[in-house]
């Protein structure tokens, strides 16, 4: 697996197969957060994302779970998103459910449609800090998102529920 920099996973993905396909966060202002100070944000190539797949179809067969590394991989854009997890379906078919950060700007620039097609295609679950719910602290800390996201946040979780 290609790793660049450093990989943060939530706990729950301990035991995830770990697929970085972008480096750094697409934000990376946030006044609390120094994760990821220094490091340009970027989406991998295509062909290094693609070899490390087929590296887990041939190494990870243990693992039922994967995780989109890093900071941000909902801001991929759809088409190349939706890509990368048909080749998961088709490389990795034992994987029951991927996992993937996404900030609010790349929440807001997905539609319902295409949040339920990433659902479709396997994005089961999306991990968004949610710092404050007050627009005076989240305009402090450099968020770069307001409460009014609470809408785009809405819709994601309907999606999630979604049989």
């Amino acid at each position: 697996m290609h790793y660049e920099g450093n990989i943060i996973r939530p706990p729950s993905e301990a035991n995830s197969i770990l697929l970085q396909i972008t480096v750094g966060c697409s934000r990376n202002k946030c006044t609390f957060c120094g994760t990821y100070t220094g490091e340009r944000f970027r989406i991998k190539p295509d062909a290094v994302i693609m070899e490390d797949i087929y590296f887990a179809a041939h190494y990870s067969r243990r693992q039922r779970r994967l995780f989109l590394c890093d900071g941000d991989a909902l801001i991929i854009p759809q088409k190349r998103l939706l890509k990368i997890l048909q080749t998961i379906e088709k490389r990795l078919p034992w994987v029951t459910r991927v996992g993937a950060y996404a900030n609010a700007k790349s929440l807001q620039m997905k539609s319902p449609d295409q949040l339920e097609a990433l659902r479709a295609q396997g994005l089961a679950i999306v991990y968004m800090g949610l710092e404050s719910g007050d627009d005076v602290t989240l305009k402090r800390i450099r968020k770069g998102a307001s409460c009014a996201l609470g809408t785009s946040t809405w819709v994601l979780i309907q999606c999630a529920r979604r049989p």
